[in-house]
C-alpha cells in the first residue's frame, strides 16, 4: 500500500505522517472500550518521557520512513526479504554484545531462516 500511496508522488515522511495521523484518530474510540485513565502526572517522570519521545520518533516513526523508502527504492517483495534477518541480526547481536546464550530455538529458528533464504530466487 505504501509503494502506491509513493506512487502518487507523496513524500515518503508526508506519508508516514498521514498514516500516523489516522492511526491515532482511528484508536481514539477503543480509548472509550477499555479502562484507559490518560493523566498529565504520567508525563512527569523523566523515563516515561523518554521512552515515549524514543518509541514515538525512534522506534516508530523514524523505522517507518525508512521502511517506506527502502519499499520506493527496492520494491515491495525486496524489502519484504529482509524483515526476516531482524531475528537473525537479534540473535547474533544478542551473543557477541550482550554475551546471551544461543538456546536450541534460536539456533533453529535462525538456521530455518536462512534455508528460506537460501531458497528465495527472486522471481516474484
Amino acid at each position: 500500500m505504501t509503494r502506491k500511496i509513493s506512487g502518487f508522488g507523496y513524500h515518503t515522511i508526508q506519508t508516514a505522517r498521514q498514516i500516523f495521523a489516522y492511526g491515532i484518530v482511528f484508536m481514539i474510540p477503543a480509548l472509550f472500550l477499555f479502562d484507559c485513565r490518560i493523566g498529565a502526572e504520567r508525563f512527569t517522570n523523566p523515563a516515561h518521557l523518554g521512552n515515549l519521545i524514543f518509541l514515538g520518533l525512534g522506534a516508530s516513526a523514524l523505522c517507518f520512513v525508512t521502511w517506506n523508502m527502502a519499499v520506493k527504492i527496492l520494491g515491495a517483495v525486496k524489502t519484504s526479504i529482509y524483515i526476516y534477518l531482524v531475528p537473525v541480526i537479534t540473535v547474533v547481536t544478542s551473543a557477541l554484545i550482550l554475551h546471551e546464550n544461543v538456546t536450541v530455538m534460536s539456533g533453529a529458528g535462525t538456521v530455518l531462516i536462512g534455508l528460506f533464504l537460501s531458497e528465495y530466487r527472486g522471481n516474484t
